[in-house]
């Protein structure tokens, strides 16, 4: 079982809170995963409703790096790129998945929207970034979405093709789509962080004398336990801090 929603996330306003799960926003978390991945997508398909032609190209890594030397070199690499990129043919906009090649080298798949860039020209900036010399280019499809959705999911199928943690696998230019995070609709004016699953968080909240107005509860049955002590932080820095006064556990 998976250690997301381990811990809680208490929203407090004058006598009322709300309990959340605190995930932990892995691409290999069986929870986060296929959320980080259905998100994405939308961006994708958001960002493909705009007016103009969509393209799509792959750039990969030199034969001769192995799997810790391409992830470790690659932000600064795609950096030389982009930048290369702008200077050439202008501000794009652009969203690129990052997935490890067979031999576990990372590789990044673009869908862009803007002029048609000679493959020439690919194959020669990536070189001079330090990527591979081989790109190609072609028309992206409006199925795009889906191709990049099975590059999204191999790591919920094989953890063993995972980058890096906190690897960044998901990059886009600020102007790709328009997208905001989803907001809960009541606000908290404070927030806890308790040692224990949702349903035993609210517990604890409501002995300490809060009216608990909503729960967002995984189930956690097996790791239930009403009688032991809930600590609460007022973040993951704080660990040992004293609770909110009123009440026990």
């Amino acid at each position: 079982m998976t250690g997301c929603g381990r811990f809680s996330l208490i929203g407090i306003d004058g006598t009322k809170a709300g309990v959340y799960p605190l995930r932990c926003k892995r691409w290999g978390c069986p929870i986060c995963g296929p959320r980080k991945m259905k998100a994405t997508i939308a961006r994708v398909r958001r960002g493909m409703q705009a007016p103009g032609t969509y393209r799509f190209f792959t750039i990969t890594s030199p034969g001769t790096d192995d799997r810790e030397a391409s992830y470790a070199e690659f932000s600064a690499r795609w950096k030389r790129f982009h930048l290369a990129l702008v200077r050439q043919w202008g501000h794009i906009e652009y969203i690129g998945v990052v997935e490890p090649q067979r031999r576990g080298a990372a590789h990044i798949h673009v869908v862009y929207r803007g002029p048609f860039i000679p493959q020439a020209w690919l194959s020669k900036a990536a070189k001079h970034a330090r990527f591979g010399p081989i790109a190609h280019i072609k028309l992206a499809p409006r199925s795009i979405a889906a191709y990049l959705a099975k590059y999204l999911t191999k790591e919920l199928r094989d953890p063993k093709v995972a980058p890096p943690r906190y690897f960044r696998r998901v990059r886009w230019s600020k102007g790709w789509s328009e997208w905001t995070r989803t907001e809960r609709e009541r606000k908290w004016s404070r927030w806890w962080i308790a040692d224990a699953v949702p349903a035993h968080a609210a517990l604890s909240a409501a002995r300490r004398g809060y009216d608990v107005v909503e729960v967002n509860a995984d189930d956690w049955s097996a790791r239930f336990h009403p009688q032991r002590f809930v600590r609460w932080f007022h973040s993951l820095r704080d660990v040992g801090q004293a609770p909110p006064p009123g009440g026990i556990g």
